[in-house]
């Protein structure tokens, strides 16, 4: 797949008069000051039929968002960590099943902590595949901004995790968080390179992701939309922008697997494109069909309660959200569906059913939901008629 060029909606199944519902949402929420700009697309069977850039990457400087604007990605990072470890699994360095302990010895005799203080013994040992499903009961009390200006590294926040109680036994309860910064420091233990390396080396410079990494370059800094704060009483306000110093665009020392990365929508697609094609992307492969097929299986415990975020109801695969029930979510969806989001609003959908990746891209964190991620995919839904 190269840079896809748009082509006619009904050409691929959906009606263009539609797709315009979503971009009219998308120009609303900006109207109505919970946005202030965003990018989306739609593509099908590997052709991009939907693609808008609305409003500005920085409103205070009146910088229009652009497709080649950079935006923070926070927990979308996470699926990509994911990926990583599914290589390593590929190669038989690692195993699923696998004590964490195994390679980080700061995970051995782990205890839980009761609602009480008190201390128990864990019933068994965290493994990879509850990293991987994020049931592993690692502690979530982190902020990740303090995290990544902090001069920790992914070997020492390893140290540091396995030191602490857990807070719930490993395999029961989903805790979502910090367990895939831990997923990292065994790819780097057992690939024997730092994780950023890794990242370039297997999966950014093979899919030709040449926006993507834990800072952002001189030269390429401008291109870093503004993050915005939507507030409970309603303003939308500017807390971090593109500045040199500026905590996702310096070095640093801890690139947080869980939340640290930068890319831009081209980038991000042509990663998702590569999930959607089973592990292939222009002749190059990054997983087996296998693997992706693994990747996207419910592997919650069975009794597990579905989960929901906003109005999405989904299970839980490795390293990605999973729809196994379409009538459970309460909205359009396919069986298989899977993708995840991050914290300022980015979302990514992977729809292997319909051959579609749907995407937005903002920078907005919100102190109370805005509901724009869930309306946005209904209304690229709706438009499927063929």
């Amino acid at each position: 797949m190269s840079d896809p060029k748009p082509v006619i909606p009904e050409s691929l199944g959906l009606c263009s008069a539609r797709l315009q519902r979503a971009d009219a949402h998308i120009a609303r929420f900006i109207a109505d000051g919970k946005l202030v700009g965003a990018v989306t697309l739609v593509t099908r069977k590997d052709q991009l039929c939907h693609f808008n850039v609305q409003g500005y990457a920085d409103r205070e400087k009146q910088t229009p968002m652009s497709d080649t604007t950079l935006f923070r990605i926070y927990s979308m990072t996470k699926i990509i960590t994911s990926v990583a470890a599914m290589i390593v699994y590929e190669e038989g360095l690692i195993d699923l099943n696998d004590p964490v302990s195994k390679y980080i010895p700061a995970f051995a005799d782990q205890q839980v902590q009761l609602e009480d203080g008190s201390l128990v013994a864990a019933n068994r040992p965290t493994t990879i595949y509850d990293l991987l499903r994020h049931t592993g009961g690692l502690p979530n009390d982190y902020n990740l901004e303090k995290l990544i200006e902090s001069d920790r590294t992914l070997a020492t926040f390893a140290d540091e995790l396995g030191a602490r109680p857990l807070i719930s036994q490993p395999g029961e309860k989903w805790i979502y968080g910090y367990q895939t910064d831990v997923l990292a420091r065994i790819v780097e233990i057992v690939s024997e390179q730092p994780f950023a390396n890794f990242l370039r080396d297997r999966i950014f410079d093979p899919l030709d992701m040449v926006d993507t990494g834990f800072d952002v370059p001189e030269e390429k800094r401008e291109r870093l939309a503004v993050c915005y704060r939507y507030a409970k009483d309603g303003s939308l306000t500017p807390i971090m922008g593109n500045e040199a110093d500026s905590l996702f665009v310096r070095e640093k020392t801890f690139h947080s697997a869980a939340g640290g990365l930068v890319s831009s929508t081209r980038d991000y697609l042509r990663f998702a494109t590569m999930l959607l094609r089973q592990g292939e992307l222009d002749g190059v492969r990054i997983l087996g069909r296998k693997t992706v097929e693994l990747m996207t299986l419910d592997h919650l415990p069975e009794a597990h309660p579905d989960l929901q975020i906003g109005t999405q109801q989904f299970r839980f695969g490795l390293g990605v959200s999973v729809v196994t029930d379409v009538a459970k979510t309460r909205c359009l969806s396919s069986l298989g569906d899977f993708g995840w989001g991050g914290a300022a609003g980015t979302q990514v959908w992977m729809n292997p059913e319909e051959e579609m990746v749907v995407m937005i891209m903002i920078q907005v964190r919100a102190e109370v939901p805005t509901g724009v991620m869930d309306v946005y995919k209904r209304l690229v839904y709706q438009a499927l008629i063929g």
